[in-house]
């Protein structure tokens, strides 16, 4: 299949980076927390960050397809089971992670670049090694991008349902960013307390939203262009 070596080392490459940069923060981090209840708070937060939720959306993502890249040849054995696993990727690369990763380094480095007390809670910026903060917030990008050049996608009949997906997560997310606040009683991000009770927190949410959908939209021009005619109208 075209381009397969490809993706087989992406999706590898990918893997090894994640997993390797978890085990190495759980080791950077865990000796800078202890005896600072600040800091402890704050580590004990990580799963609800978006970051995070992306990084391990962008780990199962490759290691699925991994999976399926691997076990090509005995595709025709398994036609039913490839049809669905290859479902669930599409709507899953398409809906959700690509806009993910680019919310993530257009929002993350934004704010980073203005003001860091706006996306790093009080004297926790300490805790994300540089090199942890580039993976977590850059690489996720170019490794996207690799599969849009390396995997060709069928463009879809309707968007709707990739649409639906899509609010429905970040809807999720915002949610669980509410819930916070409601049972510890802080903003897991500083910019949410800054714009709290004000116009801006729902401009907030929409320009998040809003940063989602349009590269959502741009990804079908983008895959359209690098593969011209190789990129046909889903049936």
């Amino acid at each position: 299949m075209e381009y397969r070596k490809h993706r087989i080392f992406g999706y590898s490459l990918a893997i090894f980076i994640h997993i390797a940069n978890l085990v190495y923060m759980g080791i950077y981090i865990a000796p800078r927390v202890y005896g600072n209840p600040k800091l402890t708070k704050f580590n004990n937060l990580q799963p609800r960050f978006f970051t995070i939720w992306t990084l391990m959306l962008q780990l199962t993502y490759s290691a699925v397809s991994l999976i399926c890249e691997l076990t090509f040849e005995n595709a025709t054995k398994r036609k039913n089971i490839t049809r669905y696993v290859n479902g669930f990727r599409n709507v899953l690369f398409s809906s959700i992670l690509w806009p993910s990763c680019w919310v993530v380094a257009i929002v993350f480095w934004s704010l980073y670049l203005y003001d860091i007390d706006l996306i790093f809670p009080e004297h926790t910026s300490e805790l994300l090694h540089p090199i942890s903060n580039h993976i977590m917030h850059t690489l996720i990008v170019p490794i996207s991008v690799w599969e849009v050049l390396y995997r060709p996608r069928t463009l879809p009949r309707s968007h709707r349902k990739y649409v639906y997906h899509l609010l429905l997560f970040f809807a999720f997310y915002f949610t669980v960013l509410i819930y916070t606040y409601i049972e510890r009683g802080l903003w897991i991000y500083p910019i949410f307390a800054k714009f709290y009770g004000t116009i801006f927190f729902p401009l907030l949410h929409l320009a998040v939203t809003g940063i989602a959908i349009s590269a959502y939209v741009i990804q079908w021009p983008l895959a359209k262009y690098v593969w011209r005619q190789n990129i046909k109208k889903g049936l």
